[in-house]
């Protein structure tokens, strides 16, 4: 709910694209920060104490950013973004920690079924906090400080709800003491992920890490293309606003359907198989609408594609929780959600140039990675990665 009413903020109050484009920048500074954060959570011991201390913390700081966010000044502004940032670290904290319990509590197979619920319930509460967070603003006539004060009582209550059950979990994860460089940390989560995807093989470890963040990217940067795209061409007789909003539902509508069939056929499928039909799915996209077929066609392969990205991360999580120790599941989490969200404003810049220099070219370098991630993502031997 958050976000969209701080970049509101910014842009009401101080009339200003740089306000905005500062505001924009504060969201994506806290993941630079995020493998250390896994570390730290991976570190912490007494987990459950610290989930509680996080959800006051984060409590408090909206609490104080109801009382300065109405002075539309540079100081106030500052302080904001500061607290914002150290919010979403705490959140990112707070996650880490979580991590661990959610490993002992949940059975090895029923992982991916937990996570493909809590993916789709993440995706619903961002979307209906941020409708949430504009309603607010509405009827309260752009009342900044009403909206902090709600989601200090939300953080609140969340804190309270995990201080009245804390009891009936008995868990807390004892760190590792033993200290290590930073290279080797970089090594020992290089080498967990290949144990995530049961690789054997540094090359075709690697290969499979960069087609699953080529794809990533390819995912992040359909938006970006179809903002500019859908300006000259058309879906049907819809407007602008109107095939702007189908393409927001196809892709975010696929990921929930996706996330909510845990079992089906494509659920069974490793995630080689899942980038491989994937690879196929998109590069189907850019072949028909480099050859300009209707829209729709491309539009309705993209709403396959999005059901199978909601496929993928759920797999790779519970294979996380289930190939891992403890101690070292967050700061795993955070590196590999790290790369995966780096690469994703590689595709947005990259596709948001291209469309708006040449759609055709745009659509023939998006056909070419999805060949990429294709190719990539099928082993140089037979190696299992169920």
């Amino acid at each position: 709910m958050w976000h969209i009413v701080f970049v509101v903020y910014a842009a009401t109050v101080f009339h200003s694209k740089i306000m905005v484009s500062i505001a924009n920048v504060t969201m994506v500074v806290p993941t630079l920060f995020t493998i250390w954060i896994g570390i730290k959570a991976d570190q912490t011991q007494a987990k459950k104490k610290w989930i509680i201390i996080t959800g006051f913390v984060q409590a408090i700081i909206f609490t104080f950013l109801a009382f300065i966010i109405n002075e539309p000044s540079l100081l106030a502004f500052s302080f904001i973004c500061l607290f914002n940032m150290l919010s979403d670290m705490l959140s990112d904290f707070s996650n880490g920690l979580r991590m661990p319990i959610i490993q002992k509590y949940i059975r090895q197979e029923d992982l991916i079924e937990a996570y493909s619920f809590t993916q789709f319930i993440s995706y619903v509460c961002n979307f209906s906090g941020q409708a949430l967070g504009i309603w607010l603003l509405t009827v309260s006539k752009q009342n900044f400080s009403l909206v902090a004060l709600i989601n200090a009582l939300s953080f609140l209550l969340s804190a309270l709800v995990v201080l009245l059950i804390k009891d009936n979990v008995n868990y807390d994860v004892l760190a590792n003491g033993k200290k290590q460089s930073l290279k080797e940390q970089f090594s020992a989560l290089y080498h967990n992920v290949m144990l995530i995807f049961n690789e054997a093989s540094t090359a075709d470890f690697s290969r499979l890490l960069l087609s699953i963040l080529c794809l990533n990217m390819l995912a992040g940067s359909l938006n970006a293309i179809y903002n500019i795209w859908l300006l000259t061409a058309k879906i049907g007789h819809l407007s602008y606003s109107q095939a702007l909003l189908l393409i927001e539902f196809i892709l975010v509508g696929g990921i929930l359907i996706g996330s909510l069939t845990p079992h089906d056929y494509f659920s069974k499928k490793s995630v080689r198989e899942l980038l491989k039909i994937n690879a196929v799915i998109f590069f189907l996209v850019g072949l028909s609408n480099l050859i300009h077929l209707p829209l729709i066609f491309g539009v309705l392969l993209l709403a396959f594609a999005s059901y199978l990205v909601g496929k993928v991360n759920p797999k790779i999580n519970s294979l996380l929780l289930s190939k891992l120790p403890a101690n070292t599941l967050a700061q795993t989490n955070n590196f590999l959600s790290f790369l995966f969200t780096l690469s994703l404003p590689v595709g947005t810049v990259l596709f948001s140039s291209l469309s708006s220099w040449n759609i055709t070219f745009t659509w023939l370098t998006f056909l070419i990675v999805a060949v990429i991630i294709f190719r990539f993502s099928t082993p140089s031997k037979t190696i299992n990665t169920d």
